[in-house]
């Protein structure tokens, strides 16, 4: 990969992303005031439902990483096809992991800003102690998520490039599923036989049980933690070859162009 072409992409990310006000209300404004509701909300029922409060706010932290995580992979995808900036990338000879990486690069650039902001707030102002006396168990289940996240959004725009534009949709609407599969405020036993030997496959479920368990009982066992890692690490690689197919595909069939 040429590193030139990666930095000239984050730089043009930069100057986007500061001088877009809706992209700064989408990353920075939605969930930092959700947050703020969903703290407000554990506060208020923690005379009587502490743990269903902390529940909620801890999973609703990790479903905006999820989010974050993948908008900044797909959902620049979905933007620069729509705008017509796509098709004057590609026509630098940037390659499809170049795109890829650099988008990555500003996922975690992202990403890592708005974690940092939204545990802060958590920890200084709603003293929740669990994110101190935690830090290492809920940093580890942070990267699993990012992982997984990364590997989803590949997977989304592999979709988007081979079904078309009118597939964009896929970009904010796939994780919706995939959360609901993972069983992020309920135990997967809630769902029939067959959905939870799907969500055993989903890659949240994990995190989201390991993150209950440890708010209702202070420990996680070891097992969630590497459970949410290699599933993550699963749908990453795998989506890494599927997603250069479908980009090269796209150019040799002239699909690419089309897209803008």
């Amino acid at each position: 990969m040429r590193l030139y072409k990666i930095r000239a992409m984050l730089h043009s990310d930069f100057i986007v992303l500061t001088n877009s006000k809706w992209r700064l209300i989408e990353h920075l404004y939605l969930p930092i005031t959700s947050l703020i509701i969903w703290a407000l909300f554990s506060a208020s029922v923690k005379g009587f439902a502490a743990e269903a409060g902390l529940i909620i706010l801890m999973v609703n932290i990790f479903w905006s990483f999820a989010y974050i995580s993948q908008a900044a992979v797909s959902q620049e995808l979905n933007e620069e096809i729509w705008s017509g900036s796509f098709k004057q990338i590609i026509s630098t000879g940037i390659t499809e992991f170049e795109y890829l990486f650099a988008r990555m690069v500003l996922s975690l650039a992202v990403t890592t800003l708005i974690a940092g902001l939204m545990f802060g707030i958590t920890l200084f102002f709603f003293n929740v102690s669990l994110i101190a006396e935690k830090s290492l168990l809920i940093t580890a289940f942070l990267g699993a998520t990012f992982l997984a996240s990364l590997g989803m959004a590949t997977l989304v725009a592999a979709a988007m490039l081979t079904l078309g534009r009118e597939y964009s949709f896929l970009s904010w609407s796939a994780l919706q599923m995939f959360i609901l599969l993972s069983a992020p405020f309920y135990p997967v036993s809630i769902f029939p036989g067959a959905v939870q030997v799907i969500a055993a496959a989903m890659p949240y479920t994990n995190v989201f049980e390991g993150m209950r368990t440890l708010i209702t009982s202070g420990s996680v066992p070891l097992h969630y933690v590497t459970n949410s890692w290699l599933i993550a690490a699963a749908y990453f690689v795998l989506s890494l070859p599927i997603y250069r197919y479908a980009f090269r595909r796209a150019r040799k069939t002239g699909a690419l162009v089309r897209l803008t």
